[in-house]
């Protein structure tokens, strides 16, 4: 982990890892992986304000996280907060191009194009034999002609009004588009070169203009409800430049208008990433502290004592009073031994000491209990203990 929370930190690595979440994530969050994964399920039912949302701040928390950050939680909110614009922007231009494809949009509809009159159920011919005419035939219907005329049908396409949307209707996810449902032929329509085709009872025959002996048999339904648009701000529409031309005036126009492939989009994810990395740093009073933890660290492992001994750059610890707060022997300078008395309690280290080579310090605690609770009865005990040892050394009376 020490390995990856260093590498993590390299700024080459934290410019580039944005780049690289931006490939993955929409393969994570949308795409084959996400689906296998149960990733993408989260997000189903969630506008994709919302979802952008939170689909940068788990990336921001995971890239923090493993940054050692110290507010993954800081760095996922900014993260998140940063996607807004770029969700916005994506669903502007989506609704833009929904509402440019739903221009001139159009439906069929069955319309009367006449009558006729009723067929004939029989006919025949019969021989007459008159006297003193040569024979002849005559026409007869087994049923006469009765009933009223039969309406005839045909199909046209007339305008079908879609209501426009705007940014925050993709945004949202409005259900403004739940009725739009345009008509369409229904699937059981088709052409025959037959007027009596079978399997096409219960649709509408007419003939195919401009095919001759074609006919259309078919009926219309309600078509499927438009879906509105989604805000992916991990991939972006492919654009192809597309030129129409008004019949009435001759006048052309280019517009750019999606091919139905998608590339991915790196700036959103960049820019949000980058933006979460930023706001979990450590601030300069925490780079200081660490810094100087650092320095700790390698000065004692320099003079070869525990971190606790090292007080600052300057200071060896063999020199300072550091040393004595446990006791211990000593290679610093007190000539003549005895006890100390200053500021601080007996742990304190306030009181600079110079001692020398080979020179034993105890700690208040021990003088203490040497006297049995009373420290200056251990002092004394441990003067005339020092004198027996070494009888130039200094007395208690000379304190």
């Amino acid at each position: 982990m020490g390995f990856l929370s260093k590498l993590m930190k390299n700024p080459i690595v934290q410019m580039a890892l944005p780049m690289a979440l931006t490939g993955g994530a929409s393969a994570l969050f949308s795409g084959g992986l996400g689906a296998k994964l149960g990733i993408g399920s989260l997000f189903s039912g969630m506008n994709p304000l919302m979802a952008n949302a939170l689909k940068q701040s788990a990336l921001g928390y995971g890239t923090a996280a493993l940054s050692g950050s110290r507010r993954p939680g800081k760095a996922a909110m900014v993260a998140g907060l940063t996607s807004i614009p770029f969700s916005y922007l994506s669903a502007a231009n989506a609704a833009k191009g929904f509402n440019q494809a739903s221009q001139g949009m159009t439906q069929p509809e069955k319309y009367l194009a006449g009558t006729q009159s009723p067929e004939m159920s029989s006919a025949g011919f019969e021989n007459i034999n008159a006297a003193g005419m040569p024979p002849m035939q005559r026409s007869f219907f087994s049923q006469p002609l009765q009933g009223p005329p039969v309406p005839t049908y045909g199909f046209k396409d007339v305008p079908f009004n879609v209501p426009k949307i705007s940014a925050m209707d993709v945004l949202t996810g409005s259900d403004k588009l739940a009725n739009v449902r345009p008509n369409v032929y229904s699937p059981e329509s088709f052409y025959s070169d037959s007027p009596t085709a079978m399997g096409s009872e219960g649709l509408t025959r007419i003939a195919t203009p401009g095919e001759a002996g074609k006919y259309f048999y078919g009926s219309i339904e309600p078509g499927k409800a438009a879906v509105m648009p989604t805000a992916d701000i991990f991939s972006k529409p492919e654009m192809m430049e597309v030129v129409t031309a008004d019949p009435l005036t001759g006048l052309t126009q280019k517009q750019m208008r999606p091919t139905g492939t998608f590339k991915t989009d790196f700036l959103p994810t960049a820019v949000s990433q980058a933006a979460g990395l930023y706001a979990g740093r450590d601030t300069p009073e925490e780079e200081f502290e660490a810094a100087k933890r650092r320095r700790r660290k390698e000065l004692a492992f320099l003079y070869g004592v525990d971190e606790s001994l090292i007080e600052g750059e300057m200071d060896n610890p063999f020199y300072t009073g550091a040393m004595m707060n446990a006791g211990g022997i000593a290679s610093l300078n007190m000539d003549m031994g005895g006890d100390v008395n200053g500021p601080g309690g007996p742990k304190d280290d306030m009181i600079d000491a110079k001692l020398s080579d080979g020179e034993f310090v105890m700690t208040a605690k021990a003088v203490e209990n040497f006297g049995n609770g009373d420290r200056y009865a251990g002092a004394k005990k441990m003067y005339q203990m020092m004198n027996k040892l070494d009888p130039e050394s200094e007395k208690m009376s000379e304190v």
